[in-house]
């Protein structure tokens, strides 16, 4: 009788697996419905509103290409616990570029109350679309409740400046303050053992000493003051202020601060940078007067978000001619990696879908790194002279920073454009091995044995360094900065000694860059695009992006939770970080980038000084 019994459970089980799965498949079915129903409509699913202001507001920090998220991290995980939100700088730029003529479009309203980090090209690159979009006679407001030294070139660009009476403009130069870990080595008796070549290749010193080399001072000084002055000039000329203005304020701070009676919203407003303090519902009822009431409601003033004008705004390719973006974002690193690095795997593999496309008329390569792996540097361009041996153009275009690495694979494309504000340059090499058998000594561990040769166990963390692998890796690093500059030499039509008086690792901003050769022309991406165009000798073009996409199952999931729970993954707001929450996440940064470091032969061009703040 049991063993009926045992049939009989068995028997049940498997129906009820069968219902199971019978639901389960039914789920499936009802939500690959919802997603073809969702993709067979022919219409944008958001419409511009005639007359409507179009609301700027990028979140976070602004890339070249934002990383996809994970729909479902995007739903379950907490408020607190989400990644911090990324922009594309292109998507700005686009949004701006189309609404300058589009008849729908009346205004601009600018709120950067969730601007992230931004580098100094990126926001010079979006200062001049708002100009371009203001030569439409159309309007620019700035709306924000307090603005950073960041947001404020921004907001000088717009008609008028409105900022809540709670807010401040604060405004500090631009300065580079790196840690320095020597004297906590010291502490660990890790034996750090580095292999430089150039004057200027400070990149080092966070490991040798506990503050900034003269030589690293003077650079560094060098560059910040130009990218300081191409600021200053920026603000000055769009707000109509004296040559110099903001550097007597902040060199004066105290004294005009106690002129406004320690209030630093009217500090703004009696230094001409603000035109209105007011809170949000005078500026809100302010621009409903003017362009109208919202159809959608929410008594505001009509208007669109500028990522739902883009999706309405989106048109299908033409097919035909292509200009293929290959973006190097981040470090450079070997392998395969996502957006967020330049890995050389990765990138290899898009320029030889790139190159083997016959639609390919040229190919754009975008660069905001501070370099890394020598290896994977050379990787990337030999990859990108393969291209060109097959006839193609390539044309480089340098972001916020093109510099060591970033500059390594641009050096031999057939024209390099930058903009006056890139960090570039740094064309030195270095390595870094430390060892760390004094540390292990103090624990109680040691380590013994034989090899067959002198070489043996050479690279072992564990055991110091012998004089002839010094001595190896020296060679070699050494090696690497003649093969770097042989190859910039070749690139930029010059003789290597010339190369060798403006490389040594130092640093330099792209208008610099240009009078000494390392740059051919200033400009932004459009500009390298239409130089890609004129040299594939094209007129009608498609620009196509080179980079990773969701898959078809996180695509499908995020349409279904963006229809049915009314959630938009693509405008959330980012949160504030306190101050010891800053300095936790760069120090997070830091310690991230020396993570990277996987050169097979331990060799870097990475500029680790290229962050201004």
């Amino acid at each position: 009788m049991k063993g009926v019994w045992e049939i009989i459970k068995t028997i049940f089980k498997f129906i009820q697996g069968l219902g199971t799965l019978t639901l389960g498949m039914l789920t499936l079915f009802a939500m690959f419905g919802i997603v073809l129903a969702l993709s067979s409509r022919g219409e944008p699913r958001v419409s511009v509103p005639n007359g409507a202001v179009m609301v700027l507001d990028p979140a976070g920090a602004i890339v070249e290409q934002v990383e996809y998220p994970d729909p479902l991290d995007a739903v379950f995980a907490s408020e607190f616990n989400r990644e911090p939100p990324q922009t594309s700088i292109h998507d700005i730029t686009g949004a701006l570029k189309l609404a300058k003529t589009d008849n729908r479009i009346a205004a601009v309203a600018l709120i950067t109350d969730s601007l992230g980090p931004i580098g100094p090209s990126h926001l010079h690159t979006i200062a001049q679309s708002i100009r371009d979009f203001k030569e439409s006679g159309k309007k620019v407001y700035a709306l924000s409740t307090a603005y950073s030294q960041a947001s404020y070139l921004l907001a000088a660009e717009a008609d008028k400046v409105y900022m809540n009476p709670a807010g401040n403009v604060f405004l500090t130069g631009y300065g580079f303050y790196p840690t320095y870990f020597k004297s906590l080595l010291e502490k660990l008796e890790a034996n750090v053992n580095v292999f430089r070549v150039g004057t200027y290749k400070s990149a080092v010193e966070p490991f040798i000493r506990d503050d900034m080399s003269p030589a690293a001072k003077e650079a560094n000084l060098a560059f910040l003051g130009s990218l300081w002055e191409q600021y200053e000039g920026a603000v000055v000329e769009a707000r109509g202020l004296e040559a110099g203005a903001l550097t007597n304020s902040i060199n004066n701070l105290p004294d005009r601060l106690r002129e406004a009676e320690g209030n630093f919203a009217k500090l703004a407003q009696n230094g001409g940078l603000v035109d209105e303090l007011a809170p949000r519902t005078v500026w809100r009822n302010a621009l409903k007067e003017e362009f109208g009431e919202n159809p959608g409601g929410g008594n505001t003033f009509k208007q669109i978000h500028y990522q739902s004008y883009l999706a309405a705004k989106q048109e299908s390719r033409r097919g035909g001619n292509e200009i293929a973006v290959i973006t190097a974002q981040g470090q450079i690193v070997m392998g395969d990696g996502p957006i967020t690095v330049s890995a050389a795997e990765t990138l290899v593999g898009y320029i030889r879908n790139a190159r083997n496309n016959p639609n390919t008329a040229a190919i754009v390569l975008r660069v905001n790194s501070p370099g890394g792996s020598a290896f994977a540097s050379e990787l990337i361009r030999q990859e990108l002279v393969a291209a060109q041996e097959q006839g193609l153009k390539v044309i480089a275009s340098m972001g916020p920073v093109a510099a060591s690495g970033g500059y390594w694979i641009s050096a031999t494309a057939d024209e390099i454009w930058a903009a006056p504000s890139t960090i570039t340059g740094s064309i030195g090499i270095f390595g870094v091995i430390p060892t760390f058998e004094n540390t292990l000594a103090k624990a109680g561990v040691y380590t013994d044995g034989v090899g067959t040769t002198e070489m043996a166990g050479a690279f072992s963390t564990a055991r110091p360094l012998s004089d002839m692998t010094k001595d190896v890796i020296q060679q070699s690093i050494e090696n690497g900065y003649s093969q770097f500059l042989s190859l910039v030499a070749e690139g930029r039509n010059m003789t290597v000694e010339d190369v060798d008086k403006i490389a040594q690792g130092r640093v330099w901003v792209g208008s610099t860059a240009k009078e000494l050769g390392l740059v051919d022309h200033l400009g932004g991406f459009g500009d390298a695009v239409a130089a890609a165009a004129t040299a594939a000798g094209i007129e009608d073009y498609d620009v196509v992006f080179y980079r990773d996409f969701p898959s078809k199952w996180d695509q499908m999931i995020a349409d279904i939770l963006n229809s049915s729970l009314g959630i938009d993954f693509k405008s959330q707001a980012s949160q504030s970080l306190s101050p010891v929450m800053q300095t936790t996440m760069k120090l997070k940064g830091e310690a991230d980038m020396l993570l990277n470091f996987n050169d097979p032969m331990a060799s870097y061009a990475l500029c680790l000084l290229c962050k201004v703040e």
